[in-house]
């Protein structure tokens, strides 16, 4: 017979019904428990939704960007008033320093859904299991994300000094700033519906292409305007853009590609 702390417990918290059968009286008859039965589960696969850490930081973001709209409102129409009219002097955007806080905060929040759009992308469509844990993965994709912006923002800095005012570059890096802003702006609502609707990436990625393609369509428009407008330089404008915007945009999508396969668990 099997004795010991598991036969107690049951003895404990069975009724007296289940206890007792037909031999219980017998003086040879001793009760055995039996071992567990069955196989252990598979562990829950890993998500955001899922994740406190990351909910009550989306949470924290959607709270702060509304209070930070709610704040910067006579901005924001300012800027959409002013983007689409052509000054005969584009340098007189000026900008306090809560502005540019709030700006500054809408490319971290952009780059922090850019990888959490990646991250379910990669965990949906290529592999859930790497060398690195989930936040680590996450982290190197938002590591990516604002190395990239940074990069480009230095390479407009570095060409525009060389070829134009110092005035103007000084402009184009406040709208630029502002164009970045804006895309968090429109993609934070398709981001919380991958994350917690289960909006489907076939579906999703009409929605960034979209949005890809309308931020780069302003690109061009501002860098012309500000740029090559009074020039009458038509044609150099595609140089400009392919060279300082999808050259970085190419060498991003390859490096988190190259990076990606190089963190998949091999077995």
């Amino acid at each position: 017979a099997v004795t010991g702390p598991d036969t107690a417990a049951a003895t404990y918290f069975f009724p007296q019904y289940y206890r007792e059968n037909y031999f219980s009286s017998d003086t040879l008859y001793s009760e055995q428990l039996a071992g567990r039965s069955g196989v252990a589960g598979d562990p829950i696969p890993y998500t955001i939704r899922g994740d406190n850490f990351f909910t009550a930081l989306l949470l924290f973001c959607l709270m702060l960007f509304i209070v930070s709209v709610a704040h910067s409102q006579r901005f924001i129409i300012r800027q959409l008033r002013d983007f689409f009219y052509l000054h005969h002097n584009d340098t007189n955007i000026r900008e306090t320093s809560g502005e540019l806080h709030f700006q500054l905060f809408l490319v971290l929040l952009n780059c922090l859904l850019l990888s959490i759009a990646s991250y379910q992308y990669v965990h949906d469509y290529i592999d859930t299991t790497f060398v690195v844990t989930d936040y680590q993965m996450l982290g190197i994709f938002l590591g990516s994300f604002i190395l990239y912006y940074l990069a480009k923002g230095f390479l407009y800095a570095v060409v525009n000094s060389v070829f134009f005012k110092y005035s103007l570059n000084k402009h184009w890096l406040k709208l630029l700033l502002f164009l970045t802003a804006t895309e968090s702006v429109l993609l934070f609502p398709v981001v919380m519906l991958i994350v917690y609707f289960d909006l489907s990436f076939e579906k999703a990625v009409y929605y960034f292409v979209f949005t890809l393609i309308l931020i780069k369509i302003l690109t061009i428009y501002k860098s012309w305007s500000i740029f090559f407008r009074q020039n009458g330089a038509f044609l150099q404008i595609f140089l400009y853009f392919c060279t300082l915007e999808i050259v970085p945009l190419s060498g991003l999508v390859v490096g988190l590609r190259v990076l990606v396969q190089n963190l998949k668990l091999i077995f």
